[in-house]
């Protein structure tokens, strides 16, 4: 009778620890399914992203020694989804792909990049799906307002970001946004809404302590839009300010900042009143800006963005992606501070 009982112990004893070992196997084996980020480096590339199972998986960013790179989606090792490969040499490939080759769909189609597109945001949009941006645009590459159904996609290739306004407001999504434009490989900037209510060094500081620009960022911008009733009883106060917030960006980071305006507004309040030295940023919807030269053009304040799941202003660059990356190379952020 002991024996029995002790051979019925001993059996449900291997069973407990043989069902141990199961579960063991079964849980790492569940783990090396879970999609993590971190780190491959080979001969040829180095990768930053999801990985599965030792492979590129999700989204990730792959160095490639010749100078390529990619940022975009992958499935177990191919590209695989949306994403863009920079070539060294500054063409550029953008849009679905499968198995790592670009489709042919209509889908998938980047026209030809002479039309470099970017979006302006704040926390009006909320929370953004970075790794899905991109836009709709037709068989020629243009992008349009609105809720348009155009088949063919073009990049988000720039990405101006809102820092601060006045004194002591900060962007509650400025960081997470900041920090995923360069992450993406978008290229990126920062802006300061004026404020008449606050002196011109608050507004400074609050900008500067709460902007962490770098070298090879846009420069930095100074929106202004105060409204007409204000500009009409302030007009001097308020071009003097502007002027003063300019200059002392201008030392701080040693690149002249860009002026976010309105085009009637540059025309009534800004022209030949100590502003033509600087490179415009204008909004206008109806038709390109006349009054003077731009560099960025925000065309719509209705535009529509895979990721994006709200209205978001879209905005196109005076020329193609190369003259792009010259723009920042020759204008960007130079410094990352110095005296004031």
């Amino acid at each position: 009778m002991n024996k029995k009982r002790y051979k019925r112990q001993l059996s449900c004893i291997v069973l407990l620890l043989l069902a141990a070992v199961a579960g063991i196997a079964l849980t790492s084996a569940k783990s090396s399914r879970r999609v993590r980020d971190g780190e491959l480096k080979t001969s040829r590339y180095v990768y930053s992203g999801g990985v599965l199972g030792g492979k590129q998986h999700g989204y990730g960013v792959c160095r490639y020694k010749n100078g390529d790179v990619y940022y975009g989606h992958w499935n177990r090792g191919y590209k695989e989804g949306l994403g863009r490969l920079d070539f060294a040499d500054g063409r550029m490939s953008f849009g679905v792909w499968k198995h790592g080759v670009l489709s042919p769909a209509k889908g998938a189609r980047f026209k030809a990049g002479k039309r470099v597109y970017g979006i302006d945001v704040a926390k009006y949009q909320k929370k953004i799906d970075w790794d899905k941006l991109s836009l709709r645009a037709d068989a020629s590459g243009r992008v349009y307002a609105g809720r348009r159904k155009d088949k063919y996609l073009q990049p988000v290739l720039f990405a101006m970001v809102k820092s601060t306004e006045g004194a002591t407001l900060q962007d509650p999504n400025f960081k997470r946004n900041f920090r995923e434009a360069k992450s993406h490989g978008i290229i990126r900037g920062a802006y300061h809404f004026l404020s008449i209510q606050s002196d011109v060094d608050s507004q400074v500081r609050n900008f500067i302590d709460n902007t962490p620009l770098e070298i090879g960022d846009m420069p930095p911008v100074l929106d202004l839009e105060i409204s007409k009733k204000t500009m009409e009883r302030h007009h001097a106060k308020v071009c003097r300010m502007a002027r003063e917030w300019l200059r002392k960006i201008e030392n701080y980071y040693g690149v002249k900042p860009i002026i976010y305006t309105y085009e009637n507004y540059y025309k009534r309040y800004m022209k030949g009143h100590g502003f033509d030295g600087y490179d415009f940023w204008i909004a206008r919807y109806s038709a390109e800006p006349s009054a003077r030269r731009w560099e960025i053009w925000q065309f719509t304040d209705r535009g529509r963005c895979t990721g994006i799941n709200h209205d978001v202003d879209i905005d196109l660059f005076r020329g193609d992606y190369t003259a792009l990356k010259n723009y920042v190379k020759t204008k960007g952020v130079r410094r990352t501070g110095s005296r004031r």
